[in-house]
């Protein structure tokens, strides 16, 4: 169902450009046909400035509609519609006298330019034609009205239509333009977070890890890889299933990211400290803390984060983690090999006895684990 709901609003989204690409084109062959046929008929009136100006114009919009149609993207294929419209809007307001009823084409004008363009050009468009209409008019030797009464009626109808469109494409580009973000924001979790915890994935941790590494580089305070692993998980899910044992992890994801900062401290913004490595391993890299027994308190909030039983209707009551910590730079100077340490370290604290945590520069830890003693100590982990 959220696959389902992914790719509805994926398709919501590109909405906008097909509706687009498909009003310019059906608008350039409309006005293609409509100006070659009164090019012609200007020509054979004798009229050869006006037809000759018909015969340009269709000839542009032909090229237009054919580069629209061999790379299926507006690109400026709208402007060129638009400045065609407005060329011929001119003309017909300022030239056009000895043509019969010569303005009401203004208004499918108004109405195309406002349709065809983005909300804030196409307004800026409409309402700068409906003002030049408004002062030509103020002008009877270039647009001549029968009354008084018979311009105000145009004006009111003219600005009229301009208004109604522009609210219409107002609350269009507003639906449409929340609906992108919508897009944006779930390819954003597809790509940035795990599915199932909702913490960062490997990858954009990773990424997010290495800048981080780089402003700590010569800060005075403590920057700090913690690796952990659920106890006997892989015991969990065993005995109770692969459901069960997702909601552990989706319980203890929780926990740690209600009592572990993962917003940045300058920007208040939520960053991708925490996440979820692989299996029932996280990561975290904690940065700016202050001193070490600051650290301290952190992992040990961290370690008793099952301090009170996990129920769930398996009654599963007891859960323990064990915790790997690294520094940065003492133990290591990349990513990589930080988490290498941290790794180690969570190891090691198995190994010691689980439900512990233990800090690789620990005069005790075994620096180099054998690996029969790391498939031991994994035994119970999930990778």
């Amino acid at each position: 169902m959220q696959q389902l709901a992914g790719r509805q609003i994926e398709e919501m989204a590109d909405i906008r450009a097909t509706r687009k690409s498909n009003i310019v084109l059906l608008c350039s062959l409309i006005a293609i046909a409509i100006l070659f046929s009164y090019g012609v008929a200007r020509f054979l009136s004798g009229d050869y400035f006006l037809s000759s100006i018909n015969f340009f114009s269709s000839c542009v919009l032909l090229l237009n509609t054919v580069y629209l149609l061999k790379h299926k993207r507006v690109n400026h294929s709208d402007l060129v519609l638009s400045s065609v419209l407005l060329l011929h809007g001119v003309v017909l307001l300022l030239y056009g006298s000895h043509i019969n009823d010569r303005l009401l084409w203004l208004y499918p004008i108004i109405a195309v330019l406002i349709f065809v363009n983005d909300f804030k050009v196409g307004a800026l468009m409409s309402v700068g034609f409906c003002l030049l209409t408004l002062i030509a008019i103020q002008f009877p030797q270039a647009v001549h009205f029968s009354a008084d009464s018979s311009k105000s009626r145009f004006l009111l109808s003219l600005f009229s239509l301009c208004l109604l469109c522009n609210i219409s494409a107002y609350y269009y580009a507003k639906v449409m333009n929340y609906i992108h973000s919508l897009y944006l924001e779930g390819i954003e979790d597809l790509a940035y977070l795990d599915q199932l915890t909702g913490l960062a994935n490997r990858w954009s941790f990773e990424n997010w890890a290495a800048g981080k590494l780089i402003e700590q580089k010569n800060s005075s305070q403590i920057t700090a890889m913690v690796f952990i692993d659920i106890d006997n998980f892989k015991a969990i899910n065993d005995t109770y299933g692969h459901d069960v044992g997702d909601r552990v992890l989706q319980h203890f994801a929780k926990r740690l990211r209600n009592n572990v900062r993962s917003k940045d401290r300058k920007t208040e913004k939520h960053d991708y400290s925490i996440a979820r490595f692989a299996g029932d391993e996280f990561v975290l890299l904690l940065y700016d803390v202050t001193k070490i027994e600051d650290l301290e308190g952190i992992l040990n909030r961290i370690s008793t984060l099952f301090a009170e039983s996990y129920q769930s209707s398996e009654r599963i009551n007891t859960l323990t983690v064990s915790v790997g910590v690294s520094l940065y730079p003492d133990d290591a100077s990349t990513l990589s090999e930080l988490t290498r340490c941290a790794d180690k370290a969570m190891y090691a604290a198995k190994h010691s006895g689980k439900n512990q945590y233990r800090f690789y520069s620990d005069s005790k830890l075994p620096h180099d684990l054998s690996e029969q003693e790391k498939k031991l100590a994994s035994v119970t982990s999930i990778k």
